[in-house]
């Protein structure tokens, strides 16, 4: 027992902390991410081991510190994103080395403290320096402290062939700081207001179907979030408000995607060289139910736990499993709150009345350039039924590649995957359990009973300018009106529809009502000076369902300031 008790102890608190730096989170729609999983499948970096995300900004400046160390293999392009993620990363990497337009006799610096300064940088923003640390509206900082205070104006415009239109502007106030290496935090509130056709605008992918209210033609919305973020000797410990992604892919993930509104959770973290372990415990917004206070429905309280071991076992090679439950109408349990535990086991003990998942995904470097992945996800299983028609064979299947400077063309990438959901998947005989928060799923965004097909083809022209083509086939087998054949995320394999006596006991993949959709996009973005960007794109959608087809172009324009 003694061995063991310090074999464990050297496990923990004598493996080496690869991250010291700046423990608070990058956001996931940052473009690092993408930079950094191109240096993987090149084979400048070794396995990064991305199924967890966001990853913190300490993690991350190791990561580029990495990639710098053979800038002599990247194209100039690569070359000039690296040297301008490393500038952003800078304090990170080197908290000696000061913010480039601090003075000597003060340590913060902001653009509006004077009107010279506010000239000094409205000339500098058109200067296109490059590369240049990312602007901030405030920052504060010391060899062992930091304060920022950035601000994001975004306004987008779409308008369909029917002559439907919406447009969205946003503004975000996002803040971070640390206190020592040890401690930081971060806060994020954004304003949101959309306008024209009422249907059309609370479609919108920003919306997410968080609460709104409408006034004069308009929809209003706001979201807030953020984390506060311990860095111990042996593991991080954050607890935090923001968007996390469980799993691979470009599309979508199987396990825990961005198609929610954010949630809270608690989290666990440790990375070694070969390896990782992630665990989380969270709250989910549950359907309202049928009783009332004051008028008031009552939301019943509603959980989400997970786990994931993610290691190397060689170098070209990735490997993720990871548990996850959803359980609900009582208090969070202290079994799930046990970052070990083995769900499968702890949910039969708790009289087998909660939503336990597993699944198992898998990257490979088949060749410099070149990158293969997949992940299986087991929503229910039982050994004698596998490869058969049972209803209850609830999985779910992913396959992508992704290609590097094919053919020696540099800085084209192309990602194709394929994406194949099951009948019923991510639903549960409980309605509490389903796994949804606030009505949105949290895995794979097409829901149960539905096949994607997905293609992206894209250029850098220049380290600020690139476009691409993507192609998207969705085939989805709804619900018939009189029988439940697994096409909903809201209705469980017992829940029975119009005239069915009885639930189906068998299934048949992509049964149903289907609908047909294929998507073709060509989109550009642009970074006209540093931190103002532009993107636009044309998208024909071509949507066949019950024998009737329609067509349907949409032009979209955005717009982004990020200071």
């Amino acid at each position: 027992m003694k061995s063991k008790t310090y074999f464990l102890l050297l496990f923990f608190l004598g493996c080496e902390i690869l991250f010291a730096g700046n423990p608070v989170s990058v956001p996931i729609n940052h473009p690092v991410y993408a930079f950094i999983d191109r240096m993987e499948t090149l084979g400048i970096l070794e396995n990064i081991r991305d199924g967890v995300k966001p990853f913190d900004r300490g993690r991350m400046s190791t990561i580029l510190v990495s990639v710098n160390s053979k800038r002599q293999q990247l194209t100039p392009i690569d070359q000039n994103r690296l040297d301008n993620f490393l500038a952003d990363f800078r304090f990170e990497i080197d908290r000696q080395r000061r913010y480039e337009h601090l003075t000597e006799e003060r340590d913060w610096y902001s653009p509006v403290s004077s009107f010279q300064q506010l000239k000094t940088d409205f000339r500098r923003f058109f200067q296109k320096n490059q590369p240049e640390e990312k602007n901030h509206i405030f920052l504060w900082e010391d060899s062992t402290n930091s304060f920022t205070v950035d601000f994001i104006q975004d306004f987008t415009f779409d308008r369909r062939s029917d002559d439907i239109h919406r447009s969205s502007n946003s503004q975000t106030y996002r803040v971070r700081g640390t206190l020592t290496e040890k401690f930081a935090y971060a806060l994020e509130v954004s304003l949101v207001a959309l306008r024209g056709d009422s249907a059309y605008r609370i479609q919108d992918p920003i919306l997410m179907g968080t609460w709104n209210q409408s006034v004069s033609g308009k929809t209003f919305f706001d979201r807030s979030g953020g984390e506060l973020v311990y860095r111990a000797s042996f593991l991080d410990l954050r607890f935090a408000h923001q968007p996390t992604t469980w799993g691979l892919g470009e599309s979508g993930q199987l396990i825990l995607s961005n198609n929610v509104e954010q949630y809270p959770y608690f989290a666990l973290n440790k990375n070694w060289k070969w390896g990782s372990f992630s665990f989380m415990h969270g709250k989910l917004l549950a359907e309202p139910g049928n009783n009332f206070i004051d008028g008031q429905p009552i939301f019943s309280n509603k959980w989400i736990s997970a786990h994931r071991f993610e290691f190397s076992p060689i170098s070209r090679l990735a490997i993720g499993l990871t548990e996850l439950v959803i359980y609900g109408n009582r208090t969070a349990d202290w079994a799930y709150w046990v970052p070990f535990n083995f769900y499968r086991a702890t949910e039969h003990n708790l009289r087998d009345r909660d939503n336990e998942t597993i699944a198992l995904d898998l990257e490979a470097r088949i060749f410099r350039g070149g990158k293969i992945y997949g992940t299986v996800f087991i929503d229910e299983f039982k050994r004698s039924k596998l490869f058969t028609d049972w209803w209850a064979n609830k999985h779910a299947f992913q396959l992508g590649m992704q290609f590097v400077d094919p053919f020696s063309l540099a800085n084209l990438t192309l990602r194709l995957e394929y994406v194949a959901v099951m009948p019923w998947v991510y639903t549960h005989k409980f309605k509490i359990n389903r796994y949804i928060n606030d009505g949105r799923s949290l895995g794979y965004w097409a829901g149960p009973n539905s096949q994607v097909i997905y293609a992206n083809l894209e250029k850098d022209w220049h380290y600020r300018f690139r476009t691409g083509i993507k192609f998207q086939q969705l085939k989805h087998g709804d619900n018939y009106r009189n029988e439940n054949i697994g096409g909903d995320i809201l209705a469980g394999h017992k829940t029975l529809l119009g005239t069915q006596s009885e639930p189906r006991e068998t299934r048949k993949f992509l049964e149903g009502i289907l609908t047909t959709e294929n998507r073709s996009e060509f989109y550009v973005r642009y970074e006209i000076f540093n931190d103002l960007f532009l993107d636009f794109s044309i998208t024909h959608q071509r949507t066949r369902v019950s024998g009737v087809t329609s067509n349907l172009t949409t032009s979209h324009f955005g717009f982004k300031l990020d200071y």
